[in-house]
């Protein structure tokens, strides 16, 4: 694998957040107006959309959405919540971004823009990062670095699957681990795939997930006892939580490149 061809294909960022109340639309169009000037950008479109059951306060949603689109790539920011009982999700996208730190610029103004114009006080109780990216192979071939390189698999074992073999997965998972004192990013929950990009077969596509949750999972695991330490603050920047992101699967992508030259 060659880890300089590591190239992002979309950013996702969100916030949960409460306590819960419904936005109405004068609010809505008030943050509509200061993401644009925060952005410097007045084609954001705005939509503000009932969901739920509108007779029924318990019961009522909202989603708004501004978006833009920019050559093959868009960038959006979402408001949304089912009904007022559960958090309110704020979720930040750029697909096809021109490079990730012109991304994180873009969620950090539009973040602070969000909550400094949404009236009340807020607390975050999640922050989730997702990031797509795609990363060339020696091989020319994602397939055969899967199977040859990684799974080390038998000749005779791929061939009795079937013919043509076509693609092949790979998924990871690492639980959450409570965060320190002196870095409240460490230890979040994380999700790595790879697999055969379909539409380019000789390039491997990945996709990390990294989730950081005010409180540790209920029930707690074997072992693991709850303590005032565990309980995260979901205090910073959407730019914080995509960097350490980008900067493990950078990590995860330069150690396979290096596996490869060694194997």
């Amino acid at each position: 694998m060659l880890p300089n061809s590591l190239r992002l294909r979309g950013i996702r960022f969100a916030f949960l957040f409460g306590p819960p109340r419904f936005i109405q639309r004068d609010e809505a169009s008030k943050v509509h107006g200061a993401v644009c000037d925060a952005l410097g950008q007045d084609d954001l479109a705005f939509r503000y959309t009932h969901s739920g059951d509108p007779d029924k306060p318990s019961a009522r949603g909202v989603s708004i959405t501004f978006d833009r689109k920019e050559g093959r790539g868009e960038f959006s920011a979402t408001i949304d919540m089912k009904t007022v009982t559960v958090p309110i999700r704020l979720l930040l996208v750029y697909e096809w971004p021109p490079s990730h730190t012109h991304a994180t610029e873009t969620f950090d103004a539009a973040y602070e823009a969000i909550f400094s114009s949404l009236p009340g006080a807020w607390t975050r109780v999640l922050a989730e990062v997702r990031l797509r990216a795609q990363c060339d192979t020696r091989e020319k071939s994602a397939l055969t670095f899967i199977s040859q390189r990684l799974l080390k698999l038998d000749d005779a074992w791929l061939s009795g699957l079937g013919s043509p073999l076509v693609s092949s997965a790979l998924k990871f998972e690492v639980e959450a681990t409570s965060p320190t004192a002196e870095n409240q990013l460490a230890g979040p929950r994380r999700e790595l795939q790879m697999e055969v990009l379909r539409e380019e077969p000789q390039c491997l596509y990945l996709e990390l997930m990294s989730q950081w949750a005010q409180l540790p999972p209920f029930p707690l695991p074997p072992r693991l006892d709850f303590n005032p330490g565990s309980v995260r603050r979901i205090e910073q920047k959407p730019s914080e939580y995509v960097e350490e992101a980008y900067g493990y699967l950078r990590v995860r992508v330069e150690s396979l490149g290096n596996y490869e030259d060694q194997a």
